[in-house]
């Protein structure tokens, strides 16, 4: 989970690859008419979300080993989304290297502009959420590294 930018499909596909689990991108589930708005630079509304969360927790519930790259920005789309077993990775990005990566990406709908609305929207997790690994991301964080890391501190690194 995280903003745009953050590296979430990369980290995703990569956790995918060690794990052997099927790896699902949550931008892939928005409706036609939401990925026009954010491609727009405009965010999302709570009622834009409803039906994209809807379909993510189908999936997460039909599938009990798989990795889902998902924003999850606020509090209630988490807990939308906790079903048995769901774990989530919070990729804390520093703003500035947020932009970069998005001013460096082509061919996705969600462009520089949808930052700051974004940032705005993203209701860090609490210490309450238990279920939540947060790692503090840099520019030197290699895909690969952040994957070991992740499997390890979810206690899956000697499962694969």
């Amino acid at each position: 989970m995280g903003v745009s930018g953050s590296g979430k499909t990369t980290l995703g596909e990569a956790l995918a690859a060690r794990t052997g689990w099927p790896f699902l991108d949550g931008d892939a589930y928005h409706t036609p008419e939401a990925r026009a708005k954010m491609a727009a630079g405009l965010g999302l509304s709570d009622a834009d979300r409803q039906p994209w969360l809807q379909q993510l927790r189908a999936e997460l519930r039909r599938r009990p080993e798989v990795i889902l790259a998902c924003s999850s920005l606020r509090r209630r789309y988490r807990d939308m989304l906790r079903v048995p077993g769901v774990r989530f990775v919070y990729l804390e990005v520093p703003p500035e290297t947020l932009r970069s990566r998005l001013h460096s990406r082509g061919g996705h709908y969600a462009h520089a502009d949808l930052l700051p609305s974004q940032l705005q929207t993203l209701e860090p997790p609490g210490p309450d959420e238990a279920d939540v690994l947060s790692l503090h991301v840099t520019r030197q964080d290699s895909p690969a590294g952040l994957a070991r890391l992740t499997l390890s501190a979810l206690g899956l690194d000697h499962a694969y």
